[in-house]
């Protein structure tokens, strides 16, 4: 059996936790290693792959890693971290996934008050993805309390479409 590669896209804690308690719950399984990904935005291009490149990055967002990290760590899953510098966000996420070969990606695409530019963004990001032959899961329906109801129903879910992409 082939094991899967999952990539979560750091968004809102609420949205980055729920993703990571259904990742981890697959890492568990032995279906799926996970890796967390803090996208880094940088001021210039020329900046990409710079340590002046990750000015923009916090020392909330290290303590929120950290904890990200503890949760994985209390499934006794491993958690890869990455932090991936970007000038344009949705083509870094992309990039990220291709530069990690994953097999899927687990993004949050934030409302806008534009009418349809959050499924524009989605069919976009599904194409790019599907032409590298990754997956796109958005869990836009997951609510904060409500994280472990749909779990399971959706990690079966991810783990069908996951097994399905494989064979």
């Amino acid at each position: 059996m082939n094991v899967s590669r999952l990539m979560i896209v750091m968004a809102e804690k609420p949205w980055t936790l729920a993703a990571l308690h259904l990742a981890c719950a697959m890492a568990r399984r032995g279906e799926a290693n996970v890796t967390l990904v803090k996208m880094v935005p940088v001021r210039h291009p020329l900046l990409l792959g710079t340590e002046a490149g990750l000015l923009n990055f916090s020392s909330a967002e290290a303590t929120a890693l950290r904890d990200m990290s503890a949760t994985a760590e209390d499934y006794g899953v491993s958690l890869d971290i990455r932090l991936f510098q970007y000038a344009n966000y949705w083509p870094g996420v992309v990039d990220a996934a291709a530069q990690l070969a994953v097999t899927a990606v687990l993004a949050h695409i934030p409302h806008s008050p534009i009418p349809y530019w959050q499924k524009v963004h989605r069919g976009w990001l599904r194409r790019r993805l599907g032409h590298q032959q990754q997956l796109l899961f958005v869990l836009d329906d997951l609510q904060p309390s409500l994280v472990w109801t749909p779990s399971v129903a959706l990690q079966n879910n991810i783990a069908h479409s996951l097994a399905q992409r494989q064979s």
